[in-house]
């Protein structure tokens, strides 16, 4: 029997990184470049995650570039703590206090877990910020109210909140149809009081650093991709 010719859809589906709770190990390393720098810094990082790609453990990776600014961002997973312990140290393997876990997922559609595709042609943001461990639980209440509040507003995909393993940072991954929705919520004063309450309310230090993002690239590992959306 011949071996059934996957369709264009399902090909689709494997340019995809699954972000759902549970033990996956994420690392997030965000490199700072002058602008010139970003395209080859963004290549560099493609042809490494191709290399990377039969690495055991590793369940794959995406590139963001930021909109306006320097940054590239890398987004890297693993099977768990492990897996990272293990990895060889390249672009994709940040430092330990970059290492995180998923805690948190909001999807529009009430499902359990969102996806990083091209093929969807999303907005993407993240915010990264400084936490005092005592106050996570704190944060972590804060973030499920603050989300409320978003995820009404028109063209809102998801919301996912990742928790370093030192307790010391969060990272929201945020995503929008567009980048007009998106920046159209801080217009809204209900959203952006949300928002202020972590500062004066002492759950973190300071306002986070906020990123715009283009997903320019997600490479997966030839292991097989775990269906969390069911």
């Amino acid at each position: 029997m011949q071996d059934k010719i996957p369709s264009t859809g399902e090909k689709s589906e494997r340019h995809m990184l699954t972000l759902a709770p549970g033990n996956v190990v994420t690392g997030l390393s965000v490199f700072q470049v002058d602008q010139p720098h970003q395209s080859t810094l963004v290549q560099t990082a493609e042809a490494t995650a191709r290399h990377a790609r039969t690495d055991a453990g590793m369940l794959g990776c995406a590139i963001f570039r930021a909109i306006g600014k320097g940054d590239v961002a890398v987004l890297t997973q693993w099977l768990n703590q492990s897996s990272y312990d293990q990895a060889e140290p390249t672009l994709l393997k940040p430092p330990k206090q970059d290492v995180y876990q998923i805690v948190l997922v909001d999807h529009i559609t009430g499902q359990k877990a969102s996806r990083l595709a091209l093929s969807d042609g999303l907005f993407h943001f993240i915010n990264v910020f400084r936490l005092t461990p005592s106050k996570r639980d704190d944060f972590v209440h804060y973030f499920e109210r603050l989300t409320r509040l978003v995820r009404v507003q028109p063209g809102y995909v998801s919301a996912n909140l990742l928790m370093s393993l030192d307790g010391y940072h969060a990272v929201n991954i945020g995503q929008f149809q567009t980048r007009q929705d998106f920046q159209a919520i801080f217009r809204k004063p209900r959203v952006t009081m949300g928002f202020a309450q972590g500062i004066l309310r002492r759950i973190v230090p300071g306002p986070p650093r906020l990123r715009q993002y283009d997903l320019v690239a997600v490479s997966l590992s030839h292991a097989p991709q775990i269906d969390h959306t069911r």
